[in-house]
């Protein structure tokens, strides 16, 4: 057992594991993804300490995982398929999305480590929303008191609005964009909760508490969009636990999700490389 499995989780990411499909104007890539996998690589690079659950097929290789820096207890390996996804997005930016869940068709509560319900951040990947209200009863019947967040997805806003509006009330941390929110609150107030409100290449901004942080977007030639918001929220997050303020974590993940819509899938070298240099930077300033 690695030495980084051994440490206690501080940021917990729930979230798919498998085989994902993105599609979009400037071609097509097939890699080990999901919400749970890329949020766990941008945190883990970022986080000493970081968790994940997930239910994986005998068809995954651990392997994969076994190379991110992260805690696997959480990692349950059941027979039969893993999560299959596939991300269609068109030229004007509307996306389309299908899934064959396979062995996580149903949340793995079981898959949970008991160890996991002191962390201080716990993250529920995009997800169907009846899989998001289950974690998050669940997680508040154990007495977790970790901050939940909680992370939307276009396709499931609108066909399942309600769900998530509700999903939305009773997080702590929200991570939507535009297009969610338009849907959601339909130009109304804001959610309740903190809110990390995505802007596509117009950056993304923390509200909350009275307080909004404006954070743009560096110039980016963009090849693949997709994924990115799983960027953001896993280093921002992570970024949070190491102690940094709002702006500057969101300064930071905004930084790394745009390195991330210049390449194909995730991990590429050109975010990979971003999030190490943040990491060096800050432990240099410690």
């Amino acid at each position: 057992m690695r030495h980084w499995e051994q440490r206690p989780a501080d940021l917990v990411i729930i979230g798919h594991v498998g085989f994902a499909t993105d599609r979009t104007i400037n071609g097509s890539i097939s890699y080990v993804g999901g919400s749970g996998f890329a949020v766990a690589f941008a945190a883990s690079a970022l986080l000493d300490g970081v968790g994940l659950v997930a239910q994986v097929g005998e068809d995954f290789d651990l392997d994969v995982l076994g190379r991110l820096p992260v805690n696997m207890a959480g990692i349950a390996v059941r027979p039969g398929a893993s999560a299959r996804l596939r991300i269609d997005q068109a030229s004007d930016s509307t996306i389309s999305f299908g899934s064959d869940l396979g062995v996580a068709a149903e949340p793995g509560f079981d898959s949970y480590p008991a160890a996991y319900l002191q962390a201080r951040y716990v993250h529920l990947g995009t997800a169907p929303p009846r899989q998001q209200l289950a974690w998050l009863k669940y997680l508040r019947d154990k007495g977790c008191h970790a901050q939940v967040s909680v992370d939307m997805f276009e396709p499931f806003v609108l066909a399942e609005p309600g769900a998530c509006h509700e999903i939305c009330d009773r997080a702590d941390l929200i991570f939507l964009n535009e297009a969610e929110h338009r849907d959601l609150y339909h130009g109304g107030p804001y959610p309740p909760a903190p809110t990390i409100l995505k802007h596509g290449p117009g950056g993304a901004e923390f509200l909350g508490d009275g307080i909004r942080h404006r954070i743009p977007a560096p110039p980016a030639d963009e090849a693949d969009p997709i994924g990115a918001g799983e960027i953001l929220a896993g280093s921002f997050l992570a970024l949070r636990a190491r102690g940094l303020p709002e702006d500057l974590a969101l300064t930071y993940a905004v930084g790394a999700a745009t390195r991330s819509v210049t390449e194909f899938g995730v991990p590429g070298p050109a975010v990979t490389g971003e999030l190490e240099r943040v990491r060096a930077e800050l432990e240099h300033a410690t």
